[in-house]
């Protein structure tokens, strides 16, 4: 997964949140459901605990019961055995006081590359060596962290192995060895892999597909998707309709495994061919297919609650390729920052999109 923002970020990468009132979004008790969640960030970065708080507020009234935990290696552990909890700390906090439920993503893999990983790690390699390494960090996090109760330590693998399917076994191996022995020590915590469903489909990796690779990929206790409902260059190419075609897709290719959506948005941006009547449809259906077929889903996580500035949703360590037409990055990298900033529920000016409403009145 293409880590852009915090819905795809470290929480290091929140933003700053808005003046929004939660009260007067909902003034009501909120039932919250743990398997519904969102991806809380904020506007621009924050100034204070206090502001990333009123975006938890905000969200806390929608009825979600789950965010996402974002952490980078290096971020976390700059030097060996010396962790930096400064911040996951404080996230971890408001979720315990907001009663959320935490998905934790700590990248090993993060789509076409491995890491980021600290300094001292130097080069790494999928092999003993990074597999000691991430089970002793992820016991570490755990044995901090009881909140926890799903794993994920590779994303969006697909992008990775379709580019080097020849160490498919080696990851495989890797995988089981960190999740076996990371599950003797924590034996409630749920592990698996995410992947990119819009790629999977765009690029035929599933099951009779013309490169199929999504059934070498199979492992864990369930398989995460992000989704996004667009082509190979970023634009929106699917009616809320079709996407939900494409959630029905994905309970036929791993028919063998349990689902769970780590990522799924929609962006209002028309720079992409959005707008806000698709994203609140997008929204409403996205949990009547929920509730439909709960019984396959392990949670259902939208990315985001705000938008973004323009011009602020390609991370940095992002290299741009120049040249004409399709030699360039630029053209993508353009789509992908106008289809971030755009994907929250609530815009740059705090006022609610109608998706925000969907996501308030249909959460089962």
């Amino acid at each position: 997964m293409y880590i852009w923002t915090i819905g795809g970020a470290s929480a290091y990468f929140l933003s700053k949140p808005d003046t929004i009132n939660p009260a007067s979004l909902e003034n009501e008790l909120v039932t919250q459901n743990d398997k519904i969640g969102l991806v809380i960030n904020t506007i621009t970065p924050p100034q204070s605990i206090d502001d990333i708080e009123k975006s938890y507020e905000a969200a806390s009234t929608s009825g979600i019961g789950r965010t996402n935990l974002y952490i980078h290696w290096y971020q976390l552990e700059p030097e060996k055995g010396n962790f930096d909890w400064r911040m996951t700390d404080i996230m971890m906090k408001l979720n315990e006081k907001f009663d959320l439920k935490s998905t934790l993503f700590f990248s090993v893999i993060n789509a076409d590359r491995l890491g980021p990983f600290p300094p001292w790690m130097d080069r790494q390699a999928l092999g003993k060596s990074l597999e000691q390494e991430t089970i002793r960090a992820l016991d570490e996090i755990l044995s901090r962290y009881d909140n926890i109760d799903y794993v994920i330590f590779a994303g969006d693998i697909d992008y990775h192995f379709q580019r080097a399917t020849g160490s498919i076994p080696i990851y495989t191996d890797f995988f089981n060895n960190v999740s076996q022995e990371i599950k003797s020590n924590h034996p409630n915590v749920k592990i698996g892999n995410t992947m990119s469903l819009e790629n999977i489909i765009n690029k035929g990796l599933h099951p009779g597909g013309s490169f199929e690779l999504t059934p070498q990929l199979e492992m864990g206790d369930f398989i995460a998707l992000s989704y996004k409902p667009t082509d190979i260059v970023g634009d929106i190419d699917r009616t809320p309709q079709e996407a939900m075609n494409d959630f029905q897709q994905a309970l036929e290719i791993f028919s063998s495994h349990n689902i769970a959506f780590f990522e799924v948005s929609w962006s209002s941006s028309d720079f992409v061919n959005g707008n806000n009547s698709d994203q609140s449809q997008f929204i409403k259906s996205s949990l009547e297919f929920f509730e439909e077929n709960e019984s396959r889903i392990e949670f259902l996580t939208f990315s985001r609650l705000y938008d973004k500035p323009k011009g602020t949703c390609v991370s940095e360590d992002i290299e741009s390729i120049g040249g004409s037409g399709f030699a360039s990055n630029a053209y993508r990298l353009e789509r992908i920052d106008e289809y971030v900033c755009n994907s929250g529920l609530i815009d740059t000016n705090e006022n609610p999109k109608p998706a925000w409403t969907q996501l308030k009145t249909n959460i089962p």
